[in-house]
């Protein structure tokens, strides 16, 4: 499939909608998940695993529109909880493929934290700098100002890559994953802040 995959949202989204939609776009960046949207066609309904909200993602000519509810005559399938938009069981071949389209790999933890720097630099109460330490690899990354003025986030790089790229409901997800900031509260605070705008603008 050639070309850039449309990715549509409702005018007013809710934070699932935004946050599929984001997902959505990530798997249109990588090659071979690109060309499933190619051949999709009909609707999909997911309902959260946490709470009440749910939403429809519908393909045509290409592309996806996701808006929130459920729409007449469909059936929501569950998202499995505390999980990152994975898909209850189902024999329909086309939530089979939505499934493939919400589960795209991480990227490298690097590419997800100058990301992240790039979509917060400026924000209020984000940090003037940002040290990433992987302890899997034993290498860092600076952004921003020198490391005196910097924020430090440290963990794998499976976990960091997850974190700044907006997965999990919270960044408080990813401490429980071995993510771990070096600062006060209000830093985490602001981590905390700057990975919602990720996952639901990113």
């Amino acid at each position: 499939m050639s070309g850039a995959v449309r990715i549509e949202v409702e005018a007013d989204p809710t934070p699932l909608v935004l946050s599929l939609a984001r997902v959505l776009r990530e798997s249109a960046a990588v090659p071979e998940l690109r060309d499933v949207f190619a051949g999709l066609a009909g609707t999909v309904a997911l309902q959260s695993g946490l709470d009440s909200q749910a939403a429809t993602l519908a393909f045509a000519d290409g592309g996806v529109h996701v808006h929130h509810g459920v729409d007449e005559g469909l059936e929501a399938i569950p998202l499995v909880p505390f999980s990152e938009y994975e898909l209850a069981a189902t024999p329909d071949p086309l939530a089979s493929a939505v499934a493939q389209l919400l589960s795209p790999p991480l990227p490298a933890w690097r590419d997800a934290a100058s990301s992240f720097w790039a979509a917060n630099q400026g924000s209020e109460g984000f940090p003037e700098g940002l040290r990433v330490v992987c302890s899997t690899e034993e290498q860092e990354a600076h952004f921003g100002e020198g490391p005196g003025a910097a924020y430090e986030v440290h963990g794998p790089g499976d976990a960091l890559a997850a974190a700044f790229s907006g997965r999990g409901d919270s960044f408080l997800f990813a401490i429980a994953t071995g993510v771990t900031v070096v600062g006060s509260v209000g830093q985490l605070s602001a981590m905390c802040g700057a990975h919602w705008k990720v996952r639901f603008g990113g």
